[in-house]
């Protein structure tokens, strides 16, 4: 190359450049692309080379094809694994060459060193070497910096865009190419006095002076449209060189000079021209939103969609000043569409102010910078969130796009559905001839060939293809299953799924690859990843086996999940974890086992430190969840890290974590057996009433979800348990009855049968009255009893007559020895053995019962009878070891008359509210709304059940409900009624005081319509509402914004009632805003709790950014606002709009604060990691009682931060 100096001087000379004549470009550039036939026009170009590997040469006739619509990529996959992508737009000045070429009939070559080369591995060629001059100095001038300083000073542009794109319009395309060569120039300059070329682009580039020097061997004129960078390398290429032969045999042999250029090749592993390739290449449609450089695809740029305007632009500054307005206007039309308020004012605005800063800079039109930076100040209006995003997503609808390309018609087949094919073909999987449905079992740990498969399967997968489907599998115990079973079929859709997924990849891998970045990337595009989101997506990335992918997935958890996971995500990544650190999922290298090593040993010390988030939790899964986690910590010895946080969740938490929580200490020997048992007994001690019943059920679920097998195998656990069941009185068993059967169900039907067995075991022998024997011989068994027992009858001596003469009518309980069985009826009360007592609580052996006892037992299983899990399936064999077999209740009000019968009203009560926490409805109408004893646990069954009844059967729930509700209610007013005192004086509420309010007074006197003789219906307006003529005393409003995602039921019946009682505060606006996904605002239902709790639908996951969003919406006075986030913190969105949004109502001045729980025990269940965040982004969070939350407003009220 040359050595020239002088920039001006070294432009020059590039421009005047004839073999070849020079076209220096950007991969994608609208401003070259329009000049691109001018240019080649100009230089009247017989032969164009373009730079692209050689072995995409057979594809550019049906590239440049008028057919062929773009966006289009060319592919290429070598043996080696070496890939090559070359994405093309309108845009792309190569295409723009390639389609002047077929419409002049010039030539096109592939200029670019082939992709099977091995001097793309960096491997050193003959012209490689250190490219820096000599004597260049220690502190080179740097000809970019110029450059970029004598730019549009516009932030975020890159040298091509402040040098070539915003000073295209109105240039001549001469202009443009001296431009693009000056750029090239300088980067090149730069480069050779730094770090100097890399060896690669020397290759490269000694590669390009050859085929153009064969390409200009006959005289032809010779294009070259390449790299700006490579430019200064090509310029002149025949200077100081032998011309080759006329005949052109050096044209279709090795290159110019003689024979050692191709010994030289052949040493360094170079690939000749004419030498077969062994690089599969592809042509393959694209779209802009691939095309976009955010997407993570190589070769992209920013907004497609816009640079496809500048293209159509031409040049013009009129049409690019068009194109911009038109762009603003799309803009302002999403926005309408998300809800915001973005008319014809704005947008005129907006390009008002994209023209000035243009004009500003000297530019002839606005370009992509200034129509960004007047969409972000005018119609982002100051505000990141909320509108912030909705502009970001109009954008992205606006100036990315969606346009897909085609290849022309007669393309051959290439890319992702042939690799494929050849792939199934290979691993003997069915394909194209053999469409059949088949089902396959694959063991990928123990064979390579079933482990290939599983790969490709879970590739084809991923990218939704639908060639196989997984069939579960499940493990031994509680193993996680190592095989796999697929149901695999080449139906018809498959190559048409095959082609759309083609878009993202040319081999299964790439296409996987890129299907899970671009869901990763498009999901976490608001906000960031969630948990959820990126287990997932280690998940896939390690089944698909891409190692690049999976060691960057565990960065990005490494990262989100010891901040915001949950204990039950936590323990899903930890399995995950140890998949990957054993090797159990293909995707994974050296380095990424020992970081899932080490990332799992922070996720347990994350998992302990929220520990104390469960103590208000009554979800059986989370008990299982945290039994799970001390498995694991036992494991790595962190049971005393565990011990306190352990003790306070046995002290004070929910009583299913109660039980938990003390089954964990036992397996951590921080307690002993003996101590379980007795508090166990304890539990059963203090069960008298119904509230203390529902928790010794609760407690002893929580225990035996851990403890289940100490019990059998621990003498000392167990024996208090058996005391304590034998001790009490039959009538205080059969109280505690339904409570024992209902944690004694938490254990599968096998655990209890095994129990059971170590019980009869630890009871001793018993008499077996169960006789299986024919009739006949019972007849003879009976004569040989009277026989034997008239023998000993005449042995007995005569009594002396001071002696009593009659035997006492049976025996005392004391002399019941252990394990007998007594059946006689006493008091109306069966009186049952140990050995039955503990038949009846496991709910096994019913045939050997007493036949009274059995009533109970029936009774039960109506309720509980079915079971889970381990021996479910053989409940009622005739082996007697099954639950009953008799037929169940024909009706609710059958079964609720026998409870009635059996246990009393009270324990009634406690089975039917129990069998409505599982879904019965049925049972709903036999709880009486007058006698029944009200509680917020029966109220959120029955407005669990409630829920998706229709009207007709709502209807005659109301009262139920109505009752539950104001009594509750009034309870609470009672309470919460002194916190509130001081504030203002009450007003009537409903005093004539001016005109009537017609709605409200509809919507108060529902109740009292009347159905006339004709039809109609008639409101009997009882209870009027007026308007005041007063104006309106609160000037504090108060915002709840209630979670009703599906754990948050109680918490959600307190908010209710709360927000009824403070309704009443004349000086106070209370709003209520209910949200799961979506946000409801329930605020004209305030007043009356019973129309709130059943408008909402508790149920959905959990967004509470949206909620704050719309809390402060309707703030206007900032420091006269409380908004108050009852939630348990798991948002299932990204955790970075949330922080955002309490920031921002931090910031403004309103008084925050986040209840982790709103319930009389004030028990938090919420997630710790993301409430200590909030926390720090300024809103406190705690566990409060709705007491305690009157006495925080009324604080707050009187002016008082206490």
């Amino acid at each position: 190359m040359t050595a020239v100096q002088d920039p001006r001087a070294a432009l020059d000379a590039l421009a005047g450049s004839t073999v070849p004549y020079l076209l220096g470009v950007r991969h994608h550039s609208p401003a070259l692309a329009a000049a691109v036939p001018a240019l080649l026009d100009a230089a009247g170009a017989d032969v164009v080379c373009v730079e692209l590997p050689a072995d995409f040469q057979p594809w550019l006739a049906h590239l440049g094809a008028p057919g062929t619509v773009a966006p289009v990529a060319l592919a290429g996959a070598g043996q080696d694994g070496r890939l090559g992508f070359y994405p093309f737009a309108d845009f792309s000045p190569e295409l723009a060459a390639v389609r002047w070429a077929r419409e002049r009939g010039a030539e096109v070559v592939c200029c670019d060193l082939p992709m099977g080369d091995a001097r793309w591995d960096g491997a050193a060629s003959p012209e490689a070497g250190d490219s820096r001059e000599e004597g260049a100095g220690p502190a080179p001038t740097s000809f970019a910096q110029a450059l970029t300083a004598a730019g549009t000073g516009r932030a975020g542009d890159d040298l091509w865009d402040r040098s070539v794109e915003v000073r295209a319009p109105g240039s001549a395309p001469e202009l443009l190419r001296r431009a693009a060569l000056s750029v090239g120039w300088a980067l090149r300059r730069d480069a050779e006095s730094s770090a100097g070329v890399s060896a690669v682009d020397l290759a490269r580039e000694a590669y390009m002076r050859d085929t153009i020097a064969r390409a200009a061997a006959d005289g032809r004129r010779v294009a070259a449209v390449i790299g700006a960078f490579h430019a200064p390398a090509l310029a002149d290429t025949t200077a100081g060189r032998e011309q080759p032969p006329a005949d052109g045999t050096a044209a279709q042999g090795a290159p110019t000079a003689d024979g050692a250029a191709a010994r030289s090749a052949a040493s360094t592993g170079a690939v000749l021209p004419g030498d077969p390739s062994p690089v599969v290449t592809s042509l393959v449609p694209y779209a802009f939103d691939l095309l976009d450089s955010r997407s993570g695809y190589p070769a992209g740029i920013r907004d497609p969609r816009w640079q496809q305007a500048v293209f159509g632009a031409g040049g013009d500054p009129e049409l690019l000043h068009d194109a911009a307005a038109g762009a603003i206007t799309r803009v302002c039309r999403e926005l309408r569409a998300a809800g915001h308020t973005a008319g014809t004012g704005e947008a005129r605005e907006t390009l008002r102010v994209a023209c000035d800063l243009a004009r500003l800079r000297g530019l002839p039109a606005p370009g992509r910078g200034e129509i960004l930076e007047a969409v972000t100040v005018v119609l982002g209006q100051g505000e990141p969130l909320g509108r912030g995003r909705a502009l970001a997503r109009a954008l992205e609808v606006v100036l990315v796009g969606t346009e897909r390309g085609r290849v022309a018609p007669g393309t051959p087949r290439s890319g992702l559905g042939p690799s494929v094919e050849a792939e199934l073909t290979a691993l003997r999987l069915p394909g194209p001839d053999e469409p059949a449905p088949r089902e396959l079992r694959l063991d990928p740990l123990r064979s390579a060939l079933d482990n290939r498969r599983e790969i490709l399967l879970r590739r084809l997968e991923v990218c939704g293809v639908g060639y196989g489907e997984p069939v579960a599998v499940a493990g031994t115990g509680d193993a996680a299953a190592l095989s796999s079973r697929w149901r695999l079929s080449w139906a018809p859709a498959v190559p048409v799924r095959l082609d759309l997924a083609g878009v993202r990849g040319v081999t299964a891998a790439l296409a996987a690859e890129g299907t899970l970045r671009e869901t990763f990337r498009r999901e976490s595009a608001d906000g960031g990843p969630t948990c959820a989101l990126v287990l997932t997506g280690l998940r896939d990335a390690a089944r698909c086996d891409l190692p690049a992918l999976v060691a960057q997935r565990l960065a990005e958890a490494a990262e989100v999940l010891p901040a915001s996971a949950t204990i039950p995500e936590i323990l899903t990544g930890l399995d995950l974890l140890e998949a990957l650190r054993r090797g159990h999922l293909p995707g994974t290298t050296p380095a990424g086992r020992q970081a899932a090593g080490s990332l799992a040993a922070d996720l347990l010390e994350s998992a302990v430190r929220s520990l104390p988030g469960l103590a208000g939790s009554d979800d059986p899964e989370e008990a299982a969840a945290l039994v799970a986690l001390a498995a694991r910590a036992g494991e790595l010895r962190l049971g005393l890290r565990m011990d306190q946080a352990l003790a306070d969740l046995v002290d004070s938490a929910s009583p299913l974590v109660q039980g938990a929580a003390l089954a964990c200490r036992v397996l951590f020997d921080l307690e002993d057996a003996e101590t379980l048992g007795a508090r166990a007994a304890g539990w059963i001690d203090t069960a008298g009433g119904p509230d203390a019943r529902r928790a010794l059920a609760r407690r002893l679920a929580g225990l035996l979800t851990g403890a289940a097998p100490l019990l059998q195998s621990a003498p000392a656990a167990l024996d208090p348990l058996l005391d304590r069941i034998e001790s009490l009185d039959d009538r205080g068993f059969l109280d505690r009855l339904p409570a024992l059967r209902g944690g004694f169900d938490t254990l599968t039907p096998a655990g209890r049968d095994r129990l059971l067995h170590t019980v009869t075991e630890r009871l001793g022998n018993r008499l077996d009255l169960s006789l299986g024997a024919s009739p006949q011989l019972l007849a003879l068994w009976t004569a040989a009893d009277e026989v034997g027992r008239a023998a000993v009858a005449s042995l007995r001596p005569t009594p002396l007559p001071h002696q009593p003469t009659e035997a006492p009518a049976g025996p005392t309980p004391a002399a019941i020895p252990r394990g007998s069985v007594a059946d006689t009826p006493h008091g109306g009360v069966p009186r049952l053995s140990a050995t039955d007592r503990w038949r009846l609580l496991l709910g096994r052996e019913h045939d050997r019962l007493p036949a009274d006892a059995r009533r109970y037992a029936h009774a039960l299983d109506e309720l509980y009878g079915a079971g889970r899990g381990e021996g479910s399936a053989d409940l009622g064999r005739d082996d007697g070891r099954g639950g009953g077999q008799d037929a169940s209740f024909p009706t609710a009000r059958e079964w609720a008359e026998e409870l009635q019968a059996l246990f009393g009203a009270e324990v009634r009560e406690e089975v039917l509210a129990r069998a409505a926490d599982q879904g019965r409805r049925d049972v709903l109408a036999e709880l009486d709304p007058e006698a029944v004893r009200p509680s917020v646990d029966l109220l959120t069954s029955v407005l669990t059940l409630a829920g998706g009844m229709p009207e007709q059967q709502l209807a005659r729930l109301r009262p139920l409900v109505r009752r539950l509700v104001d009594e509750l209610a009034k309870e609470l007013a009672t309470r919460m009624r002194p916190a509130l005192t001081g504030l203002a004086t009450p007003r009537p509420t409903r005093r004539p005081g001016g005109r009537i309010d017609l709605p409200r007074t509809l919507r108060a006197n529902l109740v009292h319509a009347r159905r006339r003789p004709d039809g109609g219906v008639l409101v009997v307006p009882e209870r009027p509402v007026f308007s005041t003529r007063s104006r309106k005393e609160a000037d504090w409003r108060l915002i709840l914004v209630v979670d009703v995602s599906g754990s948050m039921e109680a918490s959600v019946i307190w908010s209710a009632l709360t927000a009824a009682v403070l309704g009443g505060v004349p000086t106070l606006s209370t709003h209520f805003l209910a949200f799961s996904t979506d946000v409801i605002d329930l605020t004209d239902r305030v007043d009356d709790p019973l129309s709130l709790l059943l408008e909402v639908r508790v149920g959905g996951g959990t967004h509470i950014a949206a909620g704050l969003a719309h809390a402060r919406s309707l703030v206007t006075v900032p420091s006269r606002t409380l908004v108050v986030v009852v939630s348990d913190f798991e948002e299932g969105y990204p955790l970075g709009g949330l922080l955002g949004e309490v920031r921002a109502l931090a910031s403004s001045g309103v008084h925050l604060l986040g209840c982790a729980a709103l319930d009389d025990g004030g028990s938090p269940r919420y997630s710790v990691p993301i409430a200590q965040q909030l926390v720090a982004a300024g809103m406190p969070v705690a566990a409060l009682s709705p007491l305690a939350l009157a006495r925080w407003v009324g604080d707050r009220l009187r002016g008082e931060s206490r």
